[in-house]
């Protein structure tokens, strides 16, 4: 879940011509603390999922684990930034990343995963450095009922096999069930339930957690994402008329919000 959350490393984000280096904090393997949006160069066009035909100006592109708590608030966030948009059109495009891709398909033991890499000791501060940050945009984390760390792999499948209108909604589903209620999210009852929570048909969800060809294809995009060079989530592309604006970590809703503004132009 929090494959790195107390690591720290430089990020390179690039500005124009200019190269600068941002020091990161405590986040999921790693990702930088809130920072103002740097303007990029134009980004290549992504290979992968099938992408919907575009019925927007301004497209957000949010790469994912959907067991990292900063992911939870960046998405959070996002939605919050977007429910009082007055701006262009925007499709929020979903893009999934593996922390930790060698963890097996019935999961492992989260403490002792995180202790055996970055010590027992550091457990609570980060398990509350979450909790606190999540509380101040009115997001619940229960550290105390999560237990494991599941295999993240059919959980993205199941969102890219989503409607694109939907998918945001099934991710939140996904996070307070296993933030909050600590479900095991690697289960197909418990993906299932989130599922028919935002109103999709239960045949579809069955057949899409069948298909293999989509769980390889959510291991071939993360393991993409990576040799790319993203090395944290999460990850924001935002793109429109006024140019590409990148943002990393769980950012605020105004930084958001100041993103679209620029992408927008």
């Amino acid at each position: 879940m929090m494959a790195a959350m107390v690591h720290r490393r430089k990020v390179l984000v690039r500005l124009g011509q200019v190269t600068i280096g941002l020091a990161l904090t405590p986040a999921c393997k790693p990702t930088v603390a809130p920072a103002p949006p740097q303007p990029i160069p134009p980004a290549p066009t992504q290979t992968g999922a099938t992408m919907p035909q575009p019925t927007a100006a301004l497209f957000v592109d949010l790469t994912h684990d959907v067991i990292c708590p900063w992911c939870r608030i960046g998405h959070h966030n996002l939605r919050t930034a977007l429910g009082n948009w007055q701006g262009a059109p925007v499709e929020v495009r979903l893009h999934p990343y593996l922390l930790d891709p060698s963890v097996p398909s019935e999961g492992v033991d989260l403490r002792a995963r995180l202790a055996e890499r970055y010590g027992a000791a550091q457990l609570d501060a980060m398990f509350a450095r979450v909790t606190q940050v999540g509380a101040g945009y009115g997001i619940k984390f229960d550290f105390n009922k999560i237990r494991r760390t599941p295999d993240t792999t059919l959980a993205h499948a199941l969102i890219l096999a989503a409607p694109a209108a939907t998918q945001s909604d099934l991710l939140d589903a996904i996070h307070r069930a296993y933030f909050e209620q600590g479900a095991d999210i690697g289960a197909a009852a418990v993906l299932q339930a989130a599922w028919l929570e935002v109103g999709l048909p239960l045949t579809q969800a069955v057949d899409a957690m069948a298909d293999a060809g989509a769980r390889a294809q959510v291991r071939q995009l993360a393991e993409t994402a990576s040799k790319k060079g993203l090395n944290g989530v999460p990850h924001f592309e935002l793109h429109g008329p006024g140019g590409n604006v990148v943002l990393q970590g769980g950012q605020a809703p105004d930084a958001i919000r100041a993103a679209l503004r620029h992408a927008a132009g």
